[in-house]
């Protein structure tokens, strides 16, 4: 399989310190929720919708707890980790979203869900995408509608409006790029029964004020696999560009909305602004409208981006995933701490000046086991160290011993060895008199 080909020349890279400043997320899912197919796909489909800054292929084991995902997510550089989970007893589903790594925990229960596959079923067109489909290279726009004014809003509702909005990087109307804005995950809040919705979009933009066929031209330079149309049939150009039958870029008049039709400036690409810089220079005598003028001078100014502007319809499909979520609770840590706010229980200020003293206990406590820790790995890694320097020693000393009993034992064979050689005695080193001596004997018998 191919690796995807990423620009490098028109693209611009960011910098460390906007690379730092991105925020990544971490969605897992943890107990029982790991035997539950249908919550496994749900973290699937939530991992898209999150998509690019999220680790997509993160794989949960059973011994996995918390603590080893808030301990990793500091290397890692995340900064919002989501929890899905689900109760042994009632069966229900619940969905945390932390932020990393001292808190707060937003607590949701989630009431209704749909995987992106049933959405999918449900629709009359779906949209078929993948992981690596362009929609997903870039983050969603985030739309929140239903709650209230940050400024008049009550602190448990701000909370929750910040946590959403700094899930996402902040957009810069006046130097993003329109056409990167492909997917939009809406937050609704109901006022009446106070439950909020998620819903997740996909964008698609058509052309308003240019006929069908030649809607068809503009879009075969972008898909290379499609042919020219058939224009023999054509008797002038006319019949092409002026098409009394064609639906404002729609299949059918009902698809299109006064609404939904926008005014966008499309930027100019890169070979385009090349060309008109060339002709600009070797036609600088020529004479300059006053409106052309006046637009690049406001484009100087910034306060109007270059480009061409164009009407397009934007219609919007959704994709999944799909939730319906009650606030239950805010703890201060992460999934841990003083609850914040909660939903059914109310507490007066007594009771919550004892939990502050209970909870400033429990820091106490924690502080305490840390540093208490901390000096008994400092000991450990000190024992640690003597026995590997005793070992060491020891290891030194079996080497020295071993070295001189190899040099005693060499010696004792070379002395042997030179004890053998004086004993024996060649044959044809013996003398004449051992002869007579043996004739001798033999004339006496």
């Amino acid at each position: 399989m191919g690796i995807r080909r990423h620009k490098k020349r028109t693209h611009a890279v960011l910098t460390q310190e906007e690379y730092e400043n991105v925020p990544r997320s971490m969605v897992i899912h943890t107990g029982i929720a790991l035997k539950n197919h249908s919550i496994g796909q749900l973290v699937k489909d939530v991992r898209n919708m999150m998509q690019p800054h999220t680790a997509i292929r993160l794989k949960e084991r059973r011994s996995n707890k918390v603590k080893d995902f808030v301990a990793v997510s500091a290397s890692l550089g995340v900064s919002f980790m989501m929890l899905f989970s689900q109760n042994e007893n009632t069966g229900n589903v619940h969905f945390r979203v932390a932020k990393m790594s001292h808190g707060p925990t937003i607590s949701f229960k989630i009431m209704e869900y749909s995987l992106c596959k049933d959405i999918a079923r449900s629709i009359k067109s779906p949209k078929s995408l993948s992981k690596s489909s362009m929609e997903f290279q870039n983050p969603p726009l985030l739309v929140l509608s239903g709650f209230t004014n940050p400024k008049e809003a009550e602190p448990y509702e701000k909370l929750v409006i910040t946590m959403f909005q700094n899930m996402f990087p902040p957009i810069n109307p006046q130097s993003i790029k329109v056409n990167t804005i492909r997917r939009v995950m809406l937050v609704n809040k109901d006022k009446k029964t106070g439950l909020i919705d998620i819903r997740h979009y996909v964008i698609d933009t058509k052309l308003v004020d240019v006929s069908k066929n030649v809607r068809k031209l503009v879009t075969i330079r972008k898909k290379h696999g499609k042919k020219l149309p058939d224009l023999s049939k054509a008797d002038d150009v006319a019949d092409i560009i002026l098409d009394p039958y064609a639906a404002a870029g729609f299949t059918s008049e009902s698809e299109v909305e006064t609404d939904a039709v926008v005014e966008v400036r499309e930027e100019e690409e890169e070979n385009v602004t090349k060309m008109k810089n060339k002709s600009s220079k070797t036609a600088s005598t020529t004479p300059v409208s006053s409106a052309a003028f006046e637009d690049e001078a406001k484009a100087e100014n910034g306060n109007e981006q270059p480009g061409l502007k164009r009407k397009k319809a934007v219609k919007l499909t959704e994709i999944g995933p799909r939730m319906k979520l009650r606030l239950e609770k805010i703890e201060e840590d992460v999934c841990d701490g003083k609850v914040l706010y909660h939903w059914k229980i109310h507490k007066t200020e007594k009771e919550l000046s004892k939990m502050d003293k209970v909870h400033s206990v429990r820091k106490k406590q924690k502080l305490e086991r840390k540093q208490e820790q901390k000096e008994n790995i400092e000991k450990k890694k000190k024992k640690h160290k003597r026995k590997v320097r005793f070992a060491q020693d020891e290891n030194k000393e079996d080497t020295e011993e071993t070295t001189e009993n190899v040099k005693d034992d060499t010696q004792a064979k070379s002395n042997k060895g030179n004890k053998e050689t004086e004993e024996f005695i060649p044959l044809g080193s013996r003398d004449d008199n051992d002869d007579d001596d043996s004739d001798q004997l033999f004339d006496e018998q």
